[in-house]
């Protein structure tokens, strides 16, 4: 730097002499002189800023100096201005450079921003794909276990359903062993239920395509099982129609009694109470139990109701319920009962389960036994030439209660056969008819 200030003052020393070599070769004395001034004037003022300066320094007793000519300030001085210069250009260079990084920076935060919004974004979607399928999960699996609870409520509503009872003695019956027959009393041809489509099978693996699977074969069995109760209680009806009874009575009757054989239904019965009765599944549920425990209540009733055949052996009628002419007498009179003729010492059976309540000799009757069947039912049967059975004796259906003759007042071997119900007589030729298309299950 000091070298290039050398250069610069000795540049202008021989400027200045070619200068006044150029002018004094063209101009006048005079403008000689007065460039001389300008330039002894400007040499003055240099030699006013930058005079020569001395700087002492004292060491162990001995003073040094330093001296500093005008021509080396002038280049020390010129050395910080561009100095300076060069400071000034460098902090503009690092401000310049420093507003760049600072848009840069900024721009980098933006961009940091949006990928961070976008990755919030993206985890709120995943949070709620998230929350959906843990949604749809529970769903699924609250309605799987509704599914299973309903499957086991109509375990227990079909284990009713197909229990079987009592069944037709005749050519056709329901796959569960029930009774079958004309649902009217008129009509004594044994029908068939009506035939249900069945359910669509789905071999999809997808939950919901499953569940309406389930679904179908749901509506299949409880149709089914509607189906099947709604034959039985009409059955059941046109059974007791036949006898000439009054199945609302009895049934009436029934809703009195507490217990019993209707303990059976206690479990399907629990279980829909506690179903939803806004539900159409619960409503049905309820409704096929009601139909349900009417059906058991007239398979009971049936079971009861004498209908079986009295005497164990071939044997002819002989004499109907109502009026007829007294064989003794002669004259009209009522028969409260029915005659059946055969061989002497003909067995006789009880036409139900029941009670022996009275065995042996009465009046009119000879040798005679009564059997309660419960639920107001009892029958009798008379003029026997043996009895094989004492009171309090619980017997079955078709066991020998004694042996035909003609005791009491009789005019041949027969047996006088009457059917009571609730203290009133009824035509045993009924209950008899009835008793074709019913057998009890063993």
């Amino acid at each position: 730097m000091i070298a290039q200030f050398s250069a610069i003052y000795h540049i202008i020393g021989i400027a200045k002499t070619s200068m006044i070599r150029f002018y004094a070769a063209r101009w006048s004395v005079l403008e000689v002189n007065m460039i001389d001034r300008v330039l002894h004037r400007l040499r003055g003022w240099l030699q006013q800023f930058f005079p020569e300066r001395q700087i002492y320094h004292r060491s162990e007793g001995k003073v040094n100096y330093i001296s500093l000519t005008p021509r080396n300030q002038m280049i020390a001085a010129a050395s910080g201005v561009v100095l300076v210069i060069w400071l000034f250009y460098s902090t503009m260079s690092v401000f310049s450079s420093g507003h760049l990084l600072s848009s840069q920076s900024i721009r980098a935060h933006e961009s940091r921003t949006k990928v961070q919004l976008m990755l919030s974004e993206a985890r709120a979607r995943e949070t709620s794909t998230q929350a959906l399928l843990e949604n749809r999960t529970k769903e699924f699996s609250i309605a799987a276990n509704e599914f299973e609870q309903r499957l086991e409520t109509l375990k227990l509503l079909i284990n009713h359903v197909n229990e079987p009872t009592v069944s037709v003695n005749a050519s056709q019956s329901l796959t569960s062993g029930n009774l079958i027959m004309a649902a009217a009393a008129s009509d004594p041809e044994p029908r068939q239920s009506r035939p249900l489509a069945p359910p669509i099978i789905d071999n999809t693996n997808q939950p919901m395509a499953r569940l309406s699977m389930l679904k179908n074969q749901q509506d299949f069995i409880l149709r089914t099982a509607e189906e099947t109760t709604t034959d039985k209680v009409e059955n059941l009806r046109s059974i007791l129609q036949f006898t000439g009874l009054n199945a609302e009575k009895l049934l009436a009757t029934e809703k009195t009694n507490v217990g019993g054989p209707y303990i059976a239904m206690s479990e399907s019965e629990l279980f829909a109470e506690t179903l939803d009765i806004d539900n159409d599944f619960s409503r049905r549920i309820l409704r096929l139990t009601a139909r349900l425990s009417e059906a058991k209540q007239l398979e009971q009733i049936v079971i009861t109701t004498p209908l079986a055949n009295p005497v164990l052996v071939e044997h002819r009628r002989t004499s109907k319920f109502g009026s007829r002419i007294d064989p003794i007498t002669g004259k009209p009179a009522r028969h409260p009962g029915m005659d059946f003729g055969a061989f002497r010492l003909a067995p006789i059976g009880a036409t139900s389960a029941g009670k022996v309540v009275y065995a042996g000799w009465k009046s009119g009757y000879g040798r005679f036994v009564e059997i309660d069947h419960g639920r107001g039912f009892r029958t009798r049967y008379a003029h026997m030439a043996k009895l094989v059975v004492k009171r309090g004796q619980i017997v079955q259906e078709g066991e020998k209660i004694g042996l035909m003759g003609s005791s009491g007042r009789s005019t041949g071997t027969h047996l006088h056969y009457e059917v009571w119900h609730n203290g009133k007589i009824y035509d045993p030729e009924k209950f008899l008819k009835a008793g074709l298309y019913v057998q009890q299950k063993k």
